[in-house]
């Protein structure tokens, strides 16, 4: 413990600069009231000298950050509990030739738009409006073609629970393992944001269909030389809200592996789609 270890460094600073490593001389015979007094004297500079060495020593003693979980969690429970309608806009880079966007509109109680482009050549952009019990998708190729879902298939898809959107249930959007660092005061594209970070664990889910499947050793040989990815969760310091939400490698917030973007406009509007 950081407290122990210094004061085990000013115990043995203090018995050294006492005794410097040498036999102290024989002292004269004093009175009782003399021993008692120069005792109290000695206790009183001993406390002195320890909370003034404990403060000098202890200001370079490394301590365990605070975890700020409960804060991110907050934000987003806020979030999902406020009846505010908000934009969700997600960008994951899935590789060099794919990058997945989602534009996802929410008009509580239960009003969804989400339009999807996955990025995968020859597969359509498409878009998903919810309305209650109610759903219709359709693909862009097919504008005017809108297909109402089976009675039940919306509840099935999107679950009833915890709110419309799925990405922010308080068991997804802030797992339990993660600690989040609190960095304070955060400036991202002119904007200043309270910030929290968390260091994700790395990850390799292996699929193999040959007779010979991948070692461990050559799993764990990728696995060291994967990127350290880190979550960055940005809060808007009025509302209190999530405004941004960044995965990145360290310090390259400006070049995300994904973002996800929160804004709050008034004028969301999702009505049923004309047949």
């Amino acid at each position: 413990m950081p407290i122990r270890v210094c004061l085990q460094g000013y115990a043995a600073m203090l018995m050294s600069f006492c005794n410097d490593g040498h036999p102290q001389p024989a002292r004269p015979r004093a009175t009782s009231s003399f021993l008692f007094r120069t005792a109290a004297d000695w206790q009183t500079t001993v406390k002195a000298l320890a909370v003034a060495t404990f403060s000098l020593v202890c200001a370079g003693c490394t301590e365990t950050p605070a975890n700020c979980r409960d804060e991110v969690a907050a934000a987003f429970e806020r979030l999902r509990t406020s009846g505010k309608p908000y934009r969700r806009e997600t960008t994951f880079v899935i590789s060099d030739q794919q990058t997945y966007r989602e534009t996802a509109e929410y008009l509580p109680p239960d009003r969804m738009r989400e339009i999807t482009d996955r990025g995968i050549p020859g597969d359509e952009t498409s878009e998903v409006i919810r309305i209650g019990a109610r759903a219709w998708d359709r693909k862009w190729s097919k504008r005017w073609s809108w297909h109402h879902w089976e009675s039940g298939l919306a509840q099935d898809i999107f679950g009833q629970r915890a709110g419309m959107d799925s990405s922010i249930w308080p068991d997804r959007v802030v797992p339990e393992g993660h600690v989040f660092e609190c960095l304070g005061r955060v400036e991202f594209k002119g904007t200043v944001y309270a910030g929290y970070r968390a260091r994700l664990p790395k990850v390799i889910v292996s699929f193999s269909t040959s007779k010979s499947p991948p070692s461990e050793q050559e799993l764990m040989s990728k696995l060291q030389q994967m990127p350290q990815l880190w979550r960055t969760v940005l809060v808007d310091w009025r509302s209190a809200l999530p405004a941004h939400d960044l995965v990145s490698e360290e310090n390259q917030n400006n070049n995300q592996t994904s973002e996800v973007h929160f804004t709050y406009p008034g004028d969301i509007k999702i009505e049923p789609p004309d047949q």
